[in-house]
């Protein structure tokens, strides 16, 4: 995404939509949201590792090569700083492009065979040396260092060889420079996720442990270590015995503004590319994260929003997989139903949260799944005590995502009853409501759930969620003398209110259906749940019997 906007006479800097690199940002006529400082946090916190988990697509990569091109002594001279914050901080300059710097990117590691990895892991070691060819010819590396590891290219290298082959570069480049190198490691936690519910998961996490120990651990030869990744991985132990690795992760406060842009980055951004009154629209859409005290959006949808014409929608889920929430919907029982309706809602739901999590607790511990959606983006937990998060959706477009995520899950004819099952409640179209809830409860993906009214509610309120940019949807939410069973408020003036009332019967007789159905519909009348509605509002008293149904409908305008 390279799309340079045009104002008036003058040309406006390109969108960086998928550019990752600083060096072509700022070379290449790039919009670029300062988060420079990031540097001179790093200088003045001296830790000897740092670890920064976001989630993805909110500028790891980016603020990698930013650190990269400020230290790596390659790039002395550079102009890429020229008016950025970090010049504030005059005590980063001894350390301006003072140091050689490897840099290791881990997100290529994705095999489904185990013959297959080692291969690929040594292809990674070849890539990483190539920037450092020039150690071949020098005549300050030691014979022996010589001997083990410059003869050859690190494809062929031995197993062990390979493993220890980074720290041995950290020493002859020390040798070569007379400093220690700085070590950057982007998407570590990559080959340990990929591997998830494979074959190969124990030796990834064997062989990815005593790699970083090497590295990070066991290695005099490095300055520092700055590592990126989606996760800080937990029972694996990866960095066990590590002293003074400093983690930051989502609910860490030190380091917070600087992955994801803030409201006044934002408000800049709107402001800059002509349309400062989309704002508000850009907020509903792409806030509502919460990294440690601040409130940020995700950057890369952000991005593509202004880029696609300041067209909303749900980008940052069409950048890869939504693995985790297929999970959560996998293990779907009454509680997490329960949960997923109540999130759907607007509402939170309150867990406990650990920022460290083990990939193997996903399959059998919701809890732990609970904990991943947050750190990984698809949930805002807000800290209420100890390791009590107040948890919820964070914006329109993961509403979005939950919902098509809900419908996928569902066989391919319920999530066609669902989106039938809306469009005629909005088209006042009653037979074809009958006809899509009859289709709906005879595929036996509610029978866990269908044991009262309050069941009921449950399903027809998920569905519901399918219409959650047009509607605040409530359940059992106070309306005129009592509780309406769900309300629709409608958020867009093209579209009715609804008002809905259900009921069970006990007995196949339609008769007794359509009766509970007219209560339903005069419950709604002589309690008047709709008082606080404004316009066009359908009422519809619905009566449910296991797979039959008999809806009866009303409308009102206000």
């Amino acid at each position: 995404m390279t799309y340079a906007f045009m104002k008036g006479e003058g040309r406006l800097l390109a969108i960086p939509g998928g550019v990752d690199d600083f060096r072509e940002i700022r070379e290449g006529g790039y919009y670029f949201v300062d988060k420079s400082e990031l540097v001179s946090d790093i200088v003045n916190d001296r830790s000897k590792v740092f670890l920064f988990t976001r989630p993805r697509r909110f500028g790891k990569s980016l603020n990698l090569s930013m650190i990269d091109a400020f230290f790596n002594l390659e790039y002395k001279g550079n102009k890429w700083f020229d008016g950025l914050k970090v010049n504030s901080h005059p005590e980063v300059e001894e350390h301006r492009n003072a140091y050689p710097v490897i840099r290791l990117c881990m997100k290529d590691l994705f095999v489904s065979r185990r013959d297959m990895f080692l291969p690929m892991f040594k292809g990674m070691l070849s890539r990483t040396f190539r920037p450092f060819e020039y150690l071949k010819t020098s005549d300050k590396i030691s014979e022996s260092l010589r001997d083990l590891y410059l003869g050859k290219d690190p494809v062929y290298f031995e197993d062990a060889r390979a493993l220890d082959f980074i720290p041995a570069l950290c020493q002859m480049l020390e040798q070569h420079h007379g400093v220690k190198p700085i070590v950057l490691i982007d998407e570590y936690d990559n080959p340990i996720n990929n591997a998830f519910n494979k074959d190969t998961y124990d030796y990834v996490v064997g062989f990815i442990r005593e790699f970083y120990s090497l590295v990070l651990k066991s290695n005099p030869h490095m300055s520092f270590a700055v590592v990126t990744g989606v996760m800080q991985i937990a029972k694996e132990s990866i960095f066990s015995g590590l002293n003074n690795l400093r983690v930051d992760n989502v609910f860490s406060k030190k380091f917070d503004e600087r992955y994801g842009f803030t409201e006044p980055e934002v408000k800049d951004l709107c402001s800059y590319y002509g349309h400062p009154e989309k704002f508000e629209e850009a907020k509903e859409w792409y806030d509502g994260y919460r990294f440690g005290d601040a409130d940020v959006y995700n950057p890369w949808s952000l991005l593509t929003y202004i880029y696609n014409d300041f067209e909303p929608g749900t980008y940052w889920a069409d950048t890869s997989g939504n693995d985790i929430l297929e999970t959560f919907l996998d293990g779907l029982d009454d509680s997490t139903y329960g949960d997923l309706v109540a999130l759907g809602n607007g509402k939170t739901v309150s867990k406990q949260i650990y920022p460290s999590v083990s990939m193997r607790d996903v399959g059998g511990d919701l809890d732990a799944v609970y904990s991943i959606m947050a750190v990984t983006g698809y949930l805002n937990a807000v800290p209420k005590g100890d390791s009590d998060y107040r948890l919820s959706i964070p914006n329109r477009e993961l509403y979005k995502v939950f919902y098509e995520n809900v419908t996928r899950s569902l066989k391919m004819d319920v999530g066609v009853a669902m989106r039938r099952f809306l469009g005629s409640m909005e088209r006042k179209d009653v037979p074809k409501m009958e006809e899509s809830l009859f289709m709906l409860f005879s595929k036996n993906f509610f029978d866990i759930l269908l044991r009262d009214e309050a069941d009921y509610r449950l399903v027809l309120a998920t569905i519901a969620l399918g219409r959650g940019g047009r509607y605040d949807v409530g359940i059992e939410r106070e309306a005129g003398n009592g509780r309406a069973d769900i309300i629709m408020r409608r958020n867009d003036p093209r579209y009715p209110n609804i008002v809905v009332e259900l009921k069970k019967s006990r007995s196949d007789d339609p008769g007794d259906l359509e009766r509970m159905a007219e209560e339903g519909l005069r419950q709604i009348r002589t309690r008047e749940y709709y008082r606080s509605l404004k316009g066009k509002t359908y009422l519809y008293g619905v009566c449910l019997q296991n797979k039959k149904a008999k809806v009866l409908f009303e409308e009102m305008d206000l």
